[in-house]
């Protein structure tokens, strides 16, 4: 009786058993440092990431936007759980803590794995992936041709904040901040086809809500050099109903690095003020112990060109400095199939032995501005006269393709404003 009841038990356990590991829920953390990232309707080759994507690579979401990740089907694997973890930094921000908020079964179509998924987070944040596979553990299989893709329900429509930060008197052809404002409105208007930009706004940082006092109306202000933050991040946001909700592009004296005309997150955070908020622009350009006055026209163009990172555009053709700023090699040009890319530039960032050429963009960790390039000849690039083209050449900027445009729509409608 006692080796029944022995034989019972244990059999009962080992069936309890078999129902937990079927059922029990797995949680594969990010664990490779998330060096890697997508953002939102980006059709660069994403190499790097797609091969850590099982492991851990980061997106960026925004409130109430819908997303489909998706990838090719490899056969020889089941399809894997994609597994979405939120992300949160540590104080000084050299650690990660992850906490799991989503774990999606792909639908098969044409040949891709699809995972589709709205975030209901209140702000933008960062979240990360994996992909479970068989037997618990990450996913094995190739990943290739990873799509993340983005739409919201907000309009396509946005205002702008000219935010004067310390000294100015006029460009070098002589516009005020009245004027060079309402040509730069005049501007953004013409090259954004499709988006309305509803108006412009002259702030002066002096005034900021909430930085009141720290930046002096009567000293020029240089950008990395003032403040140790280039990005001048604390002057994003004014609170005025209407204005919250306005793309800030900081006027300063200079950005004091050599060559350096303008500075924008790839991608940028939100409208409303704080972190990857901010585009700088220069009214001089630094040029080793020298300084040029700059034009109205370069200052808009930087501007225009600056803002279509934030919302998401890559250079037509990347730099070097490009690369390295995303640790990723593999996207040598956008994606996108409207723009040309040139391989010169690949050349010209070889040729220059390691030589420090700083990039417009700031990835996360910072990514890429508009930059002088010396004497070197980019007028003969067939998208030299692009406005995502990354040097300054004596081409005359023809605007956004269709394709670019369309990017900034879908990547607008995901901003909360």
């Amino acid at each position: 009786m006692k080796t029944w009841g022995l034989t019972f038990i244990l059999g009962l356990l080992i069936l309890l058993l078999g129902c937990y590991s079927e059922d029990k829920d797995v949680i594969l953390s990010p664990d490779n440092g998330l060096h890697y990232g997508l953002y939102p309707n980006d059709r660069a080759k994403n190499d790097s990431v797609s091969r850590y994507l099982a492991y851990g690579a980061y997106i960026l979401v925004q409130p109430n936007g819908s997303y489909t990740l998706s990838f090719a089907v490899d056969s020889s694997f089941l399809p894997p759980v994609l597994q979405l973890h939120r992300i949160t930094l540590s104080e000084n921000k050299t650690r990660y803590f992850s906490k799991r908020v989503r774990s999606l079964k792909p639908v098969e179509k044409e040949g891709r794995w699809i995972y589709s998924f709205i975030c209901e987070e209140s702000d933008p944040i960062m979240w990360a992936t994996t992909l479970l596979g068989e037997g618990d553990t990450y996913y094995q299989g190739k990943v290739n041709n990873v799509f993340f893709e983005g739409d919201g329900p907000y309009s396509k429509s946005f205002s702008l904040n000219l935010v004067v930060t310390g000294l100015f008197e006029e460009t070098a052809d002589g516009l005020n901040e009245k004027r060079l404002a309402s040509k730069m409105l005049a501007a953004f208007r013409k090259s954004y086809e499709g988006i309305t930009i509803d108006t412009i706004y002259i702030r002066h940082a002096e005034n900021h809500p909430t930085a009141t006092g720290r930046y002096p109306a009567d000293e020029p202000w240089l950008a990395g050099k003032s403040s140790d933050d280039v990005m001048l991040s604390e002057l994003g946001g004014w609170t005025e109903p209407g204005v919250y909700e306005a793309l800030d592009l900081v006027l300063v004296h200079r950005i004091d690095q050599n060559g350096i005309l303008g500075y924008s997150p790839l991608f940028g955070e939100n409208l409303g003020g704080g972190e990857h908020s901010t585009v700088v622009l220069g009214v001089y350009m630094k040029k080793g112990n020298s300084e040029e006055h700059l034009h109205s026209d370069r200052i808009i163009e930087t501007a225009i060109h600056e803002t279509g990172h934030f919302f998401g555009l890559r250079h037509t053709t990347s730099t070097l400095e490009d690369m390295r700023a995303l640790n990723d090699y593999s996207s040598f040009e956008d994606g996108i199939e409207d723009t040309e890319w040139c391989e010169k530039i690949l050349f010209y960032g070889l040729s220059q032995k390691g030589a420090s050429k700083m990039s417009d963009v700031f990835v996360r960790r910072p990514f890429v501005p508009k930059i002088y390039a010396g004497v070197f000849d980019f007028d003969g690039c067939p998208d030299a006269s692009n406005i995502m083209f990354p040097y300054v050449t004596s081409s005359s900027p023809d605007g956004f393709s269709d394709g670019q445009l369309d990017l900034v729509r879908r990547n607008l409608s995901l901003f909360l404003h």
